[in-house]
Protein backbone atom coordinates (compact mmCIF):
# COMPACT_ATOMS: atom_id res chain seq x y z
CA UNK A 1 0.00 0.00 0.00
CA UNK A 2 2.70 2.12 0.90
CA UNK A 3 4.37 1.37 -2.33
CA UNK A 4 1.32 2.39 -3.88
CA UNK A 5 0.99 5.68 -2.67
CA UNK A 6 4.52 7.18 -3.03
CA UNK A 7 4.42 5.47 -7.02
CA UNK A 8 0.77 8.02 -6.72
CA UNK A 9 2.72 10.76 -5.33
CA UNK A 10 5.42 11.18 -7.58
CA UNK A 11 3.18 10.49 -10.44
CA UNK A 12 1.32 13.80 -9.28
CA UNK A 13 4.49 15.66 -8.76
CA UNK A 14 6.01 14.93 -12.30
CA UNK A 15 2.77 15.14 -14.24
CA UNK A 16 -0.12 16.65 -12.47
CA UNK A 17 0.92 18.76 -9.66
CA UNK A 18 -1.99 20.65 -8.17
CA UNK A 19 -0.55 22.11 -4.82
CA UNK A 20 -3.60 21.41 -2.59
CA UNK A 21 -3.53 17.99 -3.39
CA UNK A 22 0.21 16.87 -3.25
CA UNK A 23 1.21 18.28 0.05
CA UNK A 24 -1.93 17.30 1.61
CA UNK A 25 -1.90 13.73 0.51
CA UNK A 26 2.22 13.83 0.64
CA UNK A 27 1.97 15.12 4.55
CA UNK A 28 -0.82 12.38 5.36
CA UNK A 29 1.45 9.91 4.03
CA UNK A 30 4.67 10.95 5.31
CA UNK A 31 3.69 13.66 7.96
CA UNK A 32 7.52 13.70 8.59
CA UNK A 33 10.79 15.44 7.76
CA UNK A 34 11.17 13.14 5.28
CA UNK A 35 7.89 14.69 3.79
CA UNK A 36 8.84 18.30 3.76
CA UNK A 37 11.80 17.44 2.86
CA UNK A 38 14.05 15.11 0.39
CA UNK A 39 11.97 12.61 -0.11
CA UNK A 40 14.83 9.84 -0.89
CA UNK A 41 16.26 10.28 2.45
CA UNK A 42 15.41 9.15 5.56
CA UNK A 43 13.71 11.35 8.35
CA UNK A 44 16.84 10.94 10.23
CA UNK A 45 19.06 12.09 7.41
CA UNK A 46 16.72 15.19 6.97
CA UNK A 47 16.58 15.52 10.72
CA UNK A 48 20.39 16.28 10.31
CA UNK A 49 20.01 18.86 7.25
CA UNK A 50 17.56 20.67 9.08
CA UNK A 51 19.79 20.67 11.79
CA UNK A 52 22.37 22.39 10.26
CA UNK A 53 19.91 25.21 8.45
CA UNK A 54 19.14 26.15 11.85
CA UNK A 55 22.40 27.20 12.84
CA UNK A 56 22.77 29.01 9.66
CA UNK A 57 19.04 30.77 10.88
CA UNK A 58 20.08 31.18 14.14
CA UNK A 59 23.55 32.92 12.90
CA UNK A 60 21.64 35.28 10.84
CA UNK A 61 18.91 36.22 13.01
CA UNK A 62 21.83 37.14 15.30
CA UNK A 63 23.70 39.30 13.05
CA UNK A 64 20.57 40.90 11.78
CA UNK A 65 19.46 41.45 15.54
CA UNK A 66 15.86 40.09 15.24
CA UNK A 67 14.86 38.84 18.45
CA UNK A 68 11.70 36.74 19.19
CA UNK A 69 9.82 37.39 22.72
CA UNK A 70 6.55 37.08 24.08
CA UNK A 71 5.38 40.69 22.25
CA UNK A 72 6.39 39.08 18.56
CA UNK A 73 3.63 39.19 16.52
CA UNK A 74 5.11 36.62 13.83
CA UNK A 75 3.93 34.82 10.90
CA UNK A 76 5.06 31.29 9.31
CA UNK A 77 3.90 30.53 5.80
CA UNK A 78 4.09 26.90 4.94
CA UNK A 79 4.52 25.68 8.12
CA UNK A 80 4.12 21.76 7.41
CA UNK A 81 5.29 19.43 10.00
CA UNK A 82 6.31 21.80 12.58
CA UNK A 83 9.74 22.14 13.06
CA UNK A 84 10.24 25.72 12.47
CA UNK A 85 7.18 26.23 14.28
CA UNK A 86 8.58 24.61 17.32
CA UNK A 87 12.19 25.93 17.18
CA UNK A 88 10.06 29.46 17.40
CA UNK A 89 8.42 28.54 20.38
CA UNK A 90 11.80 27.03 22.03
CA UNK A 91 12.80 30.46 21.28
CA UNK A 92 10.35 32.66 23.01
CA UNK A 93 7.42 32.98 19.72
CA UNK A 94 4.04 33.36 22.30
CA UNK A 95 1.80 35.40 19.42
CA UNK A 96 2.82 33.05 16.53
CA UNK A 97 0.57 32.43 13.17
CA UNK A 98 1.26 29.58 10.73
CA UNK A 99 -0.35 29.06 7.88
CA UNK A 100 -0.09 25.62 5.41
CA UNK A 101 -2.37 24.85 2.13
CA UNK A 102 -2.15 21.14 3.53
CA UNK A 103 -5.33 20.59 5.97
CA UNK A 104 -3.23 17.74 7.49
CA UNK A 105 -0.48 20.13 8.80
CA UNK A 106 -3.40 22.48 10.24
CA UNK A 107 -5.01 20.14 11.69
CA UNK A 108 -2.48 18.26 13.66
CA UNK A 109 -0.08 21.42 14.41
CA UNK A 110 -3.41 23.20 15.86
CA UNK A 111 -3.69 19.99 18.30
CA UNK A 112 -0.26 19.83 18.85
CA UNK A 113 0.23 23.69 19.95
CA UNK A 114 -3.35 25.32 20.77
CA UNK A 115 -2.02 28.48 22.08
CA UNK A 116 -1.07 29.05 18.52
CA UNK A 117 -2.87 30.15 15.64
CA UNK A 118 -3.17 28.75 12.83
CA UNK A 119 -4.71 28.86 9.49
CA UNK A 120 -5.10 26.44 6.54
CA UNK A 121 -5.19 28.02 2.35
CA UNK A 122 -2.96 29.19 -0.61
CA UNK A 123 -1.09 32.16 0.17
CA UNK A 124 -1.67 33.20 -2.94
CA UNK A 125 -5.62 33.56 -2.66
CA UNK A 126 -5.64 33.97 1.67
CA UNK A 127 -5.89 37.77 2.16
CA UNK A 128 -3.70 38.36 5.68
CA UNK A 129 -4.55 41.09 7.83
CA UNK A 130 -2.08 44.17 6.48
CA UNK A 131 0.58 45.42 9.00
CA UNK A 132 0.31 43.53 11.66
CA UNK A 133 3.53 41.25 12.30
CA UNK A 134 6.57 41.96 13.39
CA UNK A 135 8.61 39.21 11.59
CA UNK A 136 7.46 36.94 8.64
CA UNK A 137 9.01 33.62 7.93
CA UNK A 138 8.86 31.63 4.70
CA UNK A 139 11.24 28.73 4.39
CA UNK A 140 11.63 25.90 1.83
CA UNK A 141 8.32 27.34 0.09
CA UNK A 142 8.47 30.14 -2.53
CA UNK A 143 10.02 27.73 -5.40
CA UNK A 144 6.85 25.74 -5.24
CA UNK A 145 4.79 28.40 -6.31
CA UNK A 146 5.24 26.86 -9.60
CA UNK A 147 2.76 29.45 -11.28
CA UNK A 148 4.38 33.39 -11.04
CA UNK A 149 1.03 34.90 -11.24
CA UNK A 150 0.78 33.03 -7.76
CA UNK A 151 3.84 33.68 -6.77
CA UNK A 152 3.35 37.51 -7.08
CA UNK A 153 0.36 37.81 -5.15
CA UNK A 154 1.43 35.35 -2.55
CA UNK A 155 4.63 37.96 -1.81
CA UNK A 156 2.21 40.90 -2.18
CA UNK A 157 0.39 39.36 0.74
CA UNK A 158 2.88 38.84 2.82
CA UNK A 159 4.64 41.92 2.82
CA UNK A 160 1.64 43.69 2.95
CA UNK A 161 0.79 42.05 6.39
CA UNK A 162 4.20 43.31 7.68
CA UNK A 163 4.59 46.13 9.77
CA UNK A 164 6.88 48.97 9.01
CA UNK A 165 10.23 48.29 9.87
CA UNK A 166 9.55 44.40 10.57
CA UNK A 167 12.06 41.58 9.05
CA UNK A 168 11.01 38.97 6.61
CA UNK A 169 13.12 35.57 6.48
CA UNK A 170 12.24 33.81 3.86
CA UNK A 171 14.31 31.29 1.42
CA UNK A 172 14.66 31.42 -2.40
CA UNK A 173 15.86 28.68 -4.86
CA UNK A 174 17.89 30.70 -7.31
CA UNK A 175 18.66 29.47 -11.00
CA UNK A 176 22.51 29.81 -9.97
CA UNK A 177 21.76 26.96 -7.13
CA UNK A 178 19.95 24.50 -10.36
CA UNK A 179 22.93 22.57 -11.30
CA UNK A 180 21.47 18.67 -11.63
CA UNK A 181 19.52 17.29 -14.47
CA UNK A 182 17.69 15.94 -12.12
CA UNK A 183 16.31 19.30 -10.46
CA UNK A 184 16.06 20.56 -14.07
CA UNK A 185 13.26 18.55 -15.27
CA UNK A 186 11.06 19.03 -12.23
CA UNK A 187 10.82 22.68 -13.36
CA UNK A 188 7.45 24.39 -13.83
CA UNK A 189 6.55 20.74 -12.05
CA UNK A 190 6.47 21.37 -8.47
CA UNK A 191 9.24 23.60 -8.54
CA UNK A 192 10.61 27.22 -9.85
CA UNK A 193 13.49 28.67 -9.20
CA UNK A 194 14.02 32.49 -9.39
CA UNK A 195 16.02 35.06 -8.68
CA UNK A 196 16.48 37.99 -6.11
CA UNK A 197 14.74 40.40 -8.59
CA UNK A 198 11.85 38.76 -9.16
CA UNK A 199 11.06 39.21 -5.00
CA UNK A 200 12.45 43.22 -5.27
CA UNK A 201 9.97 43.46 -7.71
CA UNK A 202 7.01 43.15 -5.48
CA UNK A 203 8.52 44.11 -2.77
CA UNK A 204 10.19 47.61 -3.77
CA UNK A 205 13.33 48.77 -4.74
CA UNK A 206 13.87 50.30 -0.97
CA UNK A 207 13.45 46.95 0.70
CA UNK A 208 16.19 46.06 2.69
CA UNK A 209 18.63 43.03 2.00
CA UNK A 210 20.38 42.56 5.47
CA UNK A 211 21.64 39.01 4.53
CA UNK A 212 21.74 36.80 1.87
CA UNK A 213 23.65 33.35 2.48
CA UNK A 214 23.99 29.84 1.90
CA UNK A 215 21.03 27.63 2.70
CA UNK A 216 21.60 23.76 1.69
CA UNK A 217 20.53 23.94 -1.63
CA UNK A 218 18.87 27.32 -1.78
CA UNK A 219 19.68 31.33 -0.24
CA UNK A 220 18.14 32.32 2.83
CA UNK A 221 17.44 36.07 2.79
CA UNK A 222 16.68 38.72 5.70
CA UNK A 223 14.80 41.58 4.36
CA UNK A 224 13.88 44.50 6.30
CA UNK A 225 10.85 46.66 5.61
CA UNK A 226 10.64 50.16 5.15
Amino acid sequence: MTLLKDIKIYFQMMFNYKPKTFWNELLTNSFDLKGVGHYRLSNEENLKMYEQKKVILKREMDKTGIKIGPETSMIEIGVGVGYWTEYFRSIGAKKYTGNDIAEISVINLQRQYPDFEFMQGDISELKLPPESFDLGVMIDVTQHITDDDRFRSAMDNLWRSLKKGAHLIITMWDPSKNIYVANKLRLNRIEKPRGLEKYLEVFGSDANVLTNVDFNDKFLLVIRKP
